[in-house]
């Protein structure tokens, strides 16, 4: 309901300021984009996630004693297309902007194990004891396709203020769990069926499929963010011109339903705007 409501006011405030600018008549203004007579802009957007999840994870969901991952963070990109709607004269400072993207937010999260003792073979047909020292790690791939729906304002000298509503379906949400022995190089685990070994017997694939078949057992098919940033347009004297920018995409649902999983991400993106 609160996400209705806040679709809602959104477009109300666009409307609003559609309706302002219409009734006025603006002169021409260096704040326009380019000069051009167009009121609208099309073109590529490609750009860089810093993705960040929030969450209380179990590496082994099973058992209670193993530590919990809480926030992990990883690289991915977006790419896609864009278009802008002048609202009002051609030389308005108001826009409205809507991207469609593809959306790579993975994360990465690591935890250092205790330092145990192990037993191993002392190569005399006995056991000797070594202290010995794991770690824990969770990869989650998390790809979507986006819809940004964002209220542009041209402040001055072309830099430029943005907020809206981004609407994201999950087109794939992959968790790999692992157990790995760090220290002694010559040290392994035993071998017990039901798990999947690599690295000569040094790593446990704890799990290896999608999210919701294991810790999040049931996700979410959506994610509902809020978008803002700072952009700034470089005006190129012809029909192309590059904004790049920088925004903060909070995410505001959950990435499961059965657990508190927020996904927000750092995003540098440039918009190459060609006028129709």
């Amino acid at each position: 309901m609160k996400l209705r409501l806040l679709l809602l006011a959104f477009l109300t405030v666009a409307i609003f300021f559609t309706d302002i600018v219409t009734a006025q008549d603006i002169g021409e203004t260096p704040l326009g984009p380019s000069g051009s007579s167009s009121a609208i802009y099309l073109g590529p957007v490609v750009g860089y996630n810093r993705s960040m999840h929030s969450v209380d994870l179990a590496s082994f969901a099973t058992d209670p004693l193993c530590p919990f991952f809480t926030n992990g963070s990883s690289n991915g990109f977006h790419v896609g297309f864009f278009y802008e709607q002048i609202l009002g004269n051609a030389t308005s400072q108001h826009s409205l902007v809507a991207r469609v993207l593809y959306n790579s937010m993975p994360s990465f999260f690591e935890k250092v194990g205790d330092t145990y003792p192990s037993l191993i073979d002392d190569g005399k047909g006995g056991l000797t004891t070594v202290n010995s020292s794991t770690k824990h790690t969770v990869d989650v791939a998390y790809n979507m396709a986006s819809l940004d729906i964002m209220y542009k304002f041209r402040a001055v000298l072309g830099l430029v203020l943005t907020v809206g509503p981004t609407i994201d379906f999950v087109l794939s949400k992959k968790l790999t769990q692992k157990f790995m022995m760090v220290e002694p190089d010559y040290v392994q685990f035993k071998v017990v069926p039901g798990y999947v070994y690599e690295d000569n017997n040094r790593t446990i694939v704890v799990y290896d499929g999608d999210i919701e078949k294991d810790a999040l057992k049931k996700s979410a098919s959506t994610r509902f963010g809020l978008k803002l940033g700072v952009q700034y347009e470089i005006i190129t004297g012809g029909k192309i011109n590059f904004i790049p920018g920088i925004f903060y995409n909070m995410g505001l649902t959950n990435a499961a339903d059965s657990e508190s999983w927020k996904v927000s991400a750092i995003q540098a993106s440039v918009d190459i705007r060609f006028a129709l």
